[in-house]
């Protein structure tokens, strides 16, 4: 997928395109974009239960953000 896409598909999503999205290499843009979408589906676990995983994840390693 083209890099210009991607950020299309972003900017359609979230209204925007944040600045370390812009600033990525475009391999590496195109490998986020991929995960982000599937962290953001549904799959055998709901889009709600994965955020949840990820939250717990991050409050069991502190994670400051």
């Amino acid at each position: 997928m083209a890099r210009r896409e991607i950020l299309e598909q972003v900017e359609q999503n979230f209204g925007l395109v944040p600045d370390f999205m812009g600033d990525m290499p475009e391999p590496v843009l195109e490998q986020y974009w991929t995960t982000l979408n599937w962290v953001m589906s549904d799959t055998a676990l709901s889009a709600r239960d994965k955020a949840l995983v990820a939250f717990g994840a991050a409050t069991a390693i502190h994670c400051g953000y």
